[in-house]
């Protein structure tokens, strides 16, 4: 009987390593595709064939954790393939130019009007930007609005900030609550981007809400968040959800 047990016990270890080993596959393939290729729609309901390049090729700048204690790696990080957004003076990542002209073109289908108003930001702005900050409004509210050179998500090409093309909520709240505010909240997933500095967030993330703050993190992991309904991408990358997430993958789970 003990000989039978250890066979058994020897069988369903292998099946889970071979599911393991597929499921490893799948997360590793490496041909990219363009966006264009891609679907919009919820993360898990697409195939890795229709990852983005940026899903498959540079997953770890992607997902890159960025806060006032987590820098960038490194610091003066440069994105590789910065591309000016329409005719303004913004640059973005090329694949999140191409996924926000996406969500763009389905906000104009719902007459919801959007338009750009800060895109990428170099080391060197950011510094900038944080010193205005502390000279004209003092330390602590800087570091509760404005990030320190190095730690912004700006500096990664995904980050882009949006106000309604009729402005009134120029980087202010209210613009949560005007109706491009709420379509952006309810639909910027679909497309591949989350909100960074949510309401009620504020202990976890350091800054005040943002509503304008959209963050590139490509269609599956966005779909993946808004369907397990998690909020912060750390918390999506946390161990503890990853451990959840693998052994729904393995059929582990009840």
């Amino acid at each position: 009987m003990a000989a039978t047990g250890t066979t058994c016990e020897n069988d369903a270890v292998a099946v889970l390593s071979r599911r393991a080993v597929l499921i490893a596959g799948a997360l590793a393939v490496s041909a990219p595709v363009h966006p264009a290729n891609a679907l919009d729609g919820p993360g898990q309901d697409r195939d890795q064939g229709d990852l983005t390049d940026l899903e498959r090729t540079d997953r770890t700048q992607l997902l890159a954790v960025v806060t006032k204690s987590e820098p960038l790696q490194p610091e003066d990080y440069v994105p590789p393939d910065l591309t000016s957004w329409r005719a303004d003076p913004y640059e973005l990542r090329a694949e999140v130019v191409y996924w926000l002209e996406q969500l763009f073109s389905a906000a104009d289908e719902d007459d919801i009007g959007l338009r750009v108003i800060s895109g990428y930001r170099s080391y060197e702005t950011q510094a900038g930007t944080y010193d205005y900050w502390v000279r004209h409004h003092g330390q602590a509210s800087a570091d509760a609005s404005s990030a320190r050179p190095g730690h912004s998500e700006h500096q990664t090409g995904l980050a882009v900030d949006l106000d309604s093309a009729r402005g009134g909520c120029y980087l202010d709240a209210c613009f949560g609550e005007t109706s491009e505010g709420r379509w952006v909240a309810e639909q910027a997933y679909r497309f591949g981007f989350v909100l960074s500095y949510p309401l009620g967030y504020r202990e976890r993330t350091g800054y005040t809400y943002e509503p304008w703050h959209l963050r590139y993190v490509g269609p599956q992991v966005a779909g993946q968040m808004h369907d397990l309904e998690v909020v912060l991408l750390q918390d999506y990358l946390s161990p503890h959800l990853y451990s959840a997430r693998l052994g729904s993958l393995l059929g582990l789970r009840d």
